[in-house]
């Protein structure tokens, strides 16, 4: 029994700390010159401020360092600044300080739950299927759904194909592929699939100290667009994705670990004179298994979470200057609180009785306007209301405004503040934003998260839209978060009763980013630089709000630096540099049995930090076949260059002898073909 417990501490407890434009003119005329036409390519930027939203382009994202073979969407988004880096264990999406709960990530509007795999080097997004990518972090607009953090939508291809395409990835480490369809002329199907199979080359990278890790995913996504009419679209799509994590130290000993998303949406979208509207439904969920299998005990752990979305979004120019916006929404939510279940003999782990699932209603209006007074004067000021049921009522009532200043030409000055609600929490057994975390409805014990929040940011660009740069400044303080303050070795002696280690406290995000980018030329790219602070309020630590405790994802100074070189014709260099602080972790200070259970006494919460993290990788592309409509290439990508040990997570051993784990110390080659057809 002493051996299946430490084994499940030592894996448990991995997981949870775990250049210039160029302008080609073309001249058609004849003997007496009498038409000239000129074509000017249009410079393309990776990120586009346009108002208070940031659009990722996909065809430009596909055009950046392909690591392991992909350019993933979600890696770049975790490089720009106010979006924390990831890091290896943990894919997880936080936006200027806030969790990764906190921030909507959704598929046309319908939300993704945990739209992460494991290990930090991939997200659930293909990114040929999905046309663009939107990304509000703090100037939010009176119909942005309930959350207190950031928003993230990725629109799935919906325009009308010329023809049959087949897009893709083999790969030594994964493999994706994207089918584009014509059905007719006015329908299309886009089918996409991607599978993960690193252990066969790297099952070596994966070993948590001696013990094997086994890890395996597969995702895949499914849109079909229908045009009835030229100002009517109706778009379905479905989403799935499944992880596998096995764990083995001999024949008596296993972890599995799986987990899975499920999105199913529908939408109708209409043009209006002068607006539009659009409908749509959607149906969500995310689920997770944890079972640990030793010689005389079995212990299953399964918790799940869904909703039911029906979202209406209607937009209305008044006049020339004014243009007016309305929601309705609509959210059931289902939830299973984590069930255990045992076989055989388990020695000192105490099984709880298990909760019956609940269910909560969330409904919200919002309306908001968007007036361009002058020239160099706009705003957009808006109210967002909300009442939700879950045993009793609450309520929200969210003012939110932007100012928007225009002093010269390319250059923009914006000033927002709002207020914030939101009705549901996320916490784990053991902490980390991994799928051993589980979702939970406010209600009378724990109260919806509240957020006021200000910022102001200013964007220019320079030398013909050349360079763009962003800085930006923000301030947010949070009402009603939900800390966790449980470990393996506390829960495996208590029984696993996670409500015990549930607190509740504030919050306090501020900080400063900066974005410098260059958009044209034979080099391209991005430098990101993020100072922010992400401090928890927690009496129940302390007695009183007086102290502040950083949060698990803090990260204080993030630097990304992200290029890409076309040097010649057919060939592309790129490279991604990364350094960041370290984590905040809570030390044991020591330990001591009583009655046969290991109590243990820690220092300050979160009170120290990994060593700094820091990472290069470089990608090489070689187009062979470079046309409009087909392309053809091979790719070879080395992950973390100079084998730098990154500290994860901390292991006790014997004496709470600290060790620092690392995961992927070693530089991981890829190759890998890609093309177009």
């Amino acid at each position: 029994m002493k051996r299946f417990s430490l084994l499940l501490i030592v894996f448990l407890g991995h997981l949870s700390l775990i250049g210039q434009v160029t302008y080609d003119s073309i001249l058609t005329f004849n003997r007496e010159l009498e038409e000239v036409t000129i074509v000017q390519k249009k410079t393309q930027s990776i990120v586009e401020q346009r108002g208070n939203k940031m659009i990722v382009d996909m065809s430009a994202i596909s055009q950046m360092p392909k690591f392991l073979g992909t350019s993933d969407p979600i890696r770049y988004l975790q490089s720009l600044a106010g979006i924390s880096t990831n890091n290896e264990t943990s894919a997880g999406i936080h936006i200027q300080g806030c969790d990764d709960y906190q921030t909507l990530t959704s598929i046309n509007g319908a939300p993704v739950y945990y739209p992460n795999h494991l290990l930090g080097l991939y997200s659930t997004f293909i990114a040929p299927h999905f046309s663009t990518m939107t990304v509000e972090q703090s100037e939010h607009r009176g119909t942005m759904e309930n959350r207190v953090g950031g928003l993230i939508n990725v629109e799935t291809q919906h325009l009308q194909p010329k023809r049959f395409q087949i897009e893709g990835n083999i790969g030594i480490v994964n493999s994706d592929a994207t089918l584009t369809i014509p059905c007719g002329k006015k329908s299309a199907l886009w089918l996409s699939g991607r599978t993960s199979y690193i252990n066969l080359l790297y099952n070596k990278l994966l070993k948590i100290e001696d013990i094997n890790v086994g890890y395996s995913f597969w995702d895949t996504n499914l849109t079909y667009s229908i045009h009835p009419t030229e100002k009517d679209e109706i778009v379905l799509t479905g989403f799935f994705s499944r992880d596998k994590i096995a764990v083995a130290d001999s024949i008596n000993f296993g972890v599995g670990v799986q987990w899975y998303n499920i999105v199913g949406s529908a939408y109708w979208n209409h043009r209006l004179t002068g607006g539009n509207w659009r409908t749509s439904i959607s149906y969500s969920g995310f689920d997770n298994n944890i079972v640990v299998d030793a010689t005389t005990a079995k212990v299953n752990t399964k918790a799940g979470w869904a909703s039911v979305d029906i979202k209406n979004r209607m937009s209305k120019r008044l006049y020339n200057n004014l243009m007016f916006n309305l929601s309705a929404d609509y959210t059931h939510y289902f939830y299973q609180p984590l069930q255990f279940s045992s076989e055989g003999s388990i020695g000192i782990l105490q099984i709880p009785q298990n909760k019956p699932p609940q269910a909560a209603e969330e409904a919200s209006i919002g309306i908001d306007i968007s007036h361009t007074v002058c020239e160099w004067f706009s705003y957009y000021a808006g109210l967002h209301g909300s009442l939700y049921y879950n045993q009793q009522f609450a309520f929200g009532a969210d003012p939110r405004i932007t100012l928007q200043f225009t002093p010269a030409e390319n250059h923009e000055i914006s000033l927002h503040g709002g207020c914030y609600t939101q009705y549901f929490h996320k916490a784990g057994l053991i902490g980390g934003g991994l799928p051993t975390d589980f979702f939970m409805l406010a209600d009378s014990t724990l109260k919806p998260e509240r957020a006021i929040g200000s910022s102001v940011r200013y964007t220019s660009s320079f030398l013909n839209k050349k360079l763009t740069l962003q800085v930006e400044g923000y301030f947010k303080q949070l009402y009603g978060v939900v800390e966790s303050l449980g470990n393996i070795i506390q829960l495996i002696n208590q029984g696993f009763d996670y409500e015990k280690h549930l607190i509740t406290g504030a919050g306090r995000n501020y900080g400063i980013n900066f974005m410098l980018q260059k958009n044209s030329g034979i080099l391209t790219g991005y430098i990101t630089y993020s100072l922010g602070w992400a401090k928890r309020q927690l009496p129940q630590l302390d007695g009183s709000y007086q102290y502040l405790y950083s949060a698990s994802h803090e990260r204080r100074h993030d630097l990304n630096i992200v290029l890409n070189a076309r040097f010649a014709k057919r060939w592309t260099i790129g490279s991604q540099f990364v350094l960041a602080s370290g984590l905040p972790y809570t030390k044991a200070e020591e330990a001591y049995i009583l009655n046969g259970n290991m109590i243990c006494r820690y220092s300050t919460f979160n009170g120290a930090h990994l060593p700094l993290y820091n990472r290069l990788d470089l990608s090489c592309s070689c187009d062979i076949i470079k046309t409009p409509e087909h392309e053809l290439g091979i790719n070879l990508s080395l992950y973390n260059v100079y084998c730098h040990k990154n500290a994860q997570f901390v292991v006790y051993r014997e004496n709470l002898r600290p060790i620092l784990g690392t995961s992927l110390s070693s530089i991981i080659p890829s190759i890998s073909i890609y093309g177009t057809f």
